[in-house]
Parts: structure tokens; C-alpha cells; sequence
């Protein structure tokens, strides 16, 4: 099993939530991850994305970079969302993308602190796209710590 399929079957088995609102890890090129969800399952009283999917699907990129970093490293992390906020600038009328990118510095510091202490907390800036431009702005502080095999 790849990187990426591993992470979208964690997810899928871990958090059932997500396969209810369609959450698929679409790409990952070793620095930026996109992660989307249909908007149909997601929609709320308006018609357009419901803000708790958004939130989610915002989560569960910034995750997915955090952990596909640190595999591309050969670790196997345990990871979770510390805090996350949020500003919902302009409504979704479609498909729900998240995109972020792990810098070169950023991933410096996320492999050093994780292999000396075996954790580390990074935060990462993600943004959902309504057509070309930002509707949603996420920034969320994640922590990592080893569950590699010893």
C-alpha cells in the first residue's frame, strides 16, 4: 500500500465522519496536499458548504500533511489536531478543496524535532479555494509523536 492510500485508510477507518462526507486525500507531491469532499453530503441551509464540513475537510488536510511529511521520512506518527482557527471569507458553492504546502524550512524543523524528541508541534495554513479566490483560511497547530515500531 502506498503513503497515500495508507493515509486515506486511516482516515476512513478511524474517523467514520469522513467517509459520511465524502473526505478523499486526492494528491500529495511531497510538499502540498489536496484533500476535497463533494458538496452535496456537506450542504447547509443556504445551499452552499455547511462551515463544520469545511472545518473538517481544512483538519484533515493540514493532518494529512503533517503525517504523509513525516512517512516520507519513514516514520509511522501518530498525529492530531491541537487548535484550529478559522475565517469563512466567501460561501462554497462547490466541490469542497483544501489545499496546503509544507515548505522546505517547515519540514527541516517538523523531521528534526520529530526524530529528536520523537514529537513536535508545527502549525500549518490551509485555504479552500472558491473558484480563484480564498473562502476559507484555516490555521491550525498539529502534534505528532512517534508510534514507530522500536
Amino acid at each position: 500500500m502506498n503513503k497515500l492510500d495508507h493515509v486515506r485508510a486511516k482516515l476512513k477507518e478511524q474517523v467514520p465522519l469522513i467517509t459520511h462526507m465524502g473526505i478523499d486525500v486526492i494528491s500529495w507531491d511531497g510538499s502540498t496536499v489536496v484533500v476535497e469532499a463533494p458538496l452535496e453530503p456537506n450542504l447547509n441551509t443556504h445551499g452552499t458548504a455547511f462551515g463544520g464540513s469545511l472545518y473538517c475537510v481544512g483538519a484533515m488536510t493540514g493532518w494529512s500533511a503533517l503525517h504523509l511529511t513525516l512517512m516520507d521520512a519513514g516514520h509511522l506518527p501518530s498525529v492530531w489536531l491541537a487548535k484550529g482557527e478559522v475565517a469563512y471569507l466567501k460561501p462554497v458553492r462547490g466541490t469542497l478543496r483544501a489545499r496546503t504546502t509544507i515548505t522546505d524550512e517547515q519540514r527541516h524543523r517538523i523531521l528534526t524535532g520529530y526524530e529528536q524528541n520523537g514529537r513536535v508541534k508545527t502549525s500549518i495554513d490551509i485555504t479552500i479555494k472558491e473558484g480563484d479566490d480564498d473562502a476559507v483560511s484555516m490555521s491550525a497547530l498539529y502534534a505528532a509523536m512517534r508510534q514507530d515500531p522500536e
